[in-house]
């Protein structure tokens, strides 16, 4: 996927589009700096690259929309793609599960090297290449998966950081307070696998909760059956078994006449927010649809990401709200280390319910504002003059006079800025490069009213190029 920062947008809402490893591509517009000054419009030219992955090392398709590819290229593209799939069928892998359910555990071995649960006779070929096995693998080890598999931990791709156990109780909690039964786990296997637990081990009420695990991860594929998990990515809504996951989808959507579904989606950091959003308006319309539920009708949503990324969130779905709750990883060195547990974790709840329905724990300090009529964290003091409690990243927010605002306790206010700054800042440092593509400092480039101009004499220049190049080629040859 293309960075989600700087002068790259997403388009949503595309036709036909090529497909990489990772299903279809979402397409890009890449903006050039136009300038103010000199009055010229930046230029712009859209592209196709993977949804799933930011780094081009980890998926390399890059594919620009007006580029026509020959048929030799289609089937090194169609190659690539099949090389990259699971070597298995997810029936295929779930029929081999049941055949290690059958022995003894200590017959069951896991490769962390191939990310394969072994057979028996496959164990001594891995071990003689080498690779990372672990054995025996216990049947509890299976039931939590999450704790057997390695976590593909890089921020720009999976980023499974994993709920810590208190963050997992606390969303079961709420997710049964509000009477929801069918829950969808998109990116979470944590809150998947223990409400399978539950389910299948009756150690403590389940409230009649279900689940079914959305996940890119095909590893997950050799611990639950087609009807519990279906390969999936979030940032295209491609499943990649095709019909037969989407039947099994829309069959847990329409389960009880889909009175009682919500989400729970937990995404890279990383990843393009618009896009996000498309899915989760797409999943909600397939509810409506299969469901029979008006248009109006909203499906209950639990989002999780940063603090820091409240604005561009809601720029993109405006009717959700950020909960105060920290959201805790086990795995997550930045949200669980020293600097992580000075503030608590920046990771917070965006949900489309009304905030004062979602009641916060208070043995964890938090308490109720009945001005706000909402929960809050403990640090999160009352602002009368805001009138609201005004704290996000875990320190108590002070009211500045001046700027007319609360600010961060770190800030001090500058009079020569004329706005609350770090105690180090340069004044007068330009802040924004303004509008990608004339150069405004008045408005950023999603509301320029050249947007949609064509694209610039530089792009059209690289075209013509091309085609005279192609011309040379040929008459060389003839």
């Amino acid at each position: 996927m293309a960075s989600c920062s700087g002068n790259i947008d997403v388009v949503i809402n595309v036709g036909d589009r090529p497909s990489c490893p990772h299903g279809p591509a979402l397409l890009f517009t890449k903006y050039i700096q136009g300038s103010k000054d000199n009055k010229t419009v930046g230029c712009q030219r859209r592209f196709f690259a993977c949804s799933a992955f930011r780094d081009r090392k980890a998926c390399p398709f890059f594919q620009w929309e007006d580029e026509k590819l020959s048929a030799e290229k289609m089937r090194i593209r169609e190659e690539i793609n099949r090389q990259n799939a699971p070597p298995f069928t997810h029936k295929q892998y779930w029929k081999r599960f049941l055949q290690l359910q059958d022995l003894s555990k200590d017959d069951h071995s896991y490769c962390h090297t191939c990310g394969l649960l072994l057979l028996p006779e496959e164990r001594a070929s891995h071990r003689s290449s080498g690779h990372n096995i672990t054995s025996p693998v216990t049947r509890q080890m299976l039931h939590r998966p999450s704790q057997l598999f390695v976590p593909l931990d890089d921020n720009k791709t999976y980023a499974q950081y994993l709920f810590a156990e208190s963050t997992v109780e606390f969303l079961l909690k709420t997710l049964q307070a509000h009477k929801f039964t069918h829950i969808l786990c998109v990116g979470c296997p944590r809150i998947h696998e223990s409400i399978q637990i539950r389910c299948s081990t009756d150690m403590e009420p389940t409230g009649g909760l279900n689940s079914l695990l959305l996940d890119l991860d095909h590893r997950f594929f050799q611990v639950y059956p087609p009807s519990l998990f279906c390969q999936y990515n979030m940032f295209n809504h491609h499943f990649f078994d095709g019909k037969s996951s989407e039947k099994v989808f829309r069959k847990f959507l329409t389960e009880d006449n889909g009175m009682n579904v919500a989400i729970v989606m937990d995404p890279p950091f990383g990843g393009m927010v618009e896009a996000l959003a498309a899915t989760v308006k797409k999943i909600e319309h397939t509810w409506q649809i299969t469901s029979n539920k008006p248009s109006l009708c909203r499906l209950p949503v639990f989002l999780f990401f940063p603090y820091f990324m409240e604005k561009r969130i809601l720029d993109c779905v405006p009717e959700f709200c950020m909960l105060d709750y920290k959201v805790d990883y086990d795995n997550h060195l930045l949200f669980t280390g020293a600097k992580g547990k000075k503030k608590g974790s920046p990771v917070r709840i965006f949900c489309n319910l009304s905030p004062k329905m979602v009641k916060l724990p208070k043995k964890e300090g938090y308490w109720y504002c009945h001005k706000c009529n909402r929960y809050s964290a403990k640090e999160n003091r009352h602002c009368d003059i805001c009138e609201t409690c005004t704290s996000k990243d875990g320190t108590t927010y002070v009211h500045c006079d001046r700027c007319g605002r609360c600010v961060k306790p770190s800030r001090v206010h500058c009079d020569i800025c004329n706005t609350c700054e770090i105690p180090k800042h340069i004044c007068g440092a330009v802040r924004s490069e303004g509008c990608h593509i004339c150069g405004s400092l008045e408005h950023k480039r999603r509301e320029c009213p050249n947007k949609h101009q064509q694209q610039c004499e530089k792009f059209r220049g690289i075209k013509r190029k091309r085609k005279r190049d192609k011309s040379q080629k040929k008459s060389r040859k003839h």
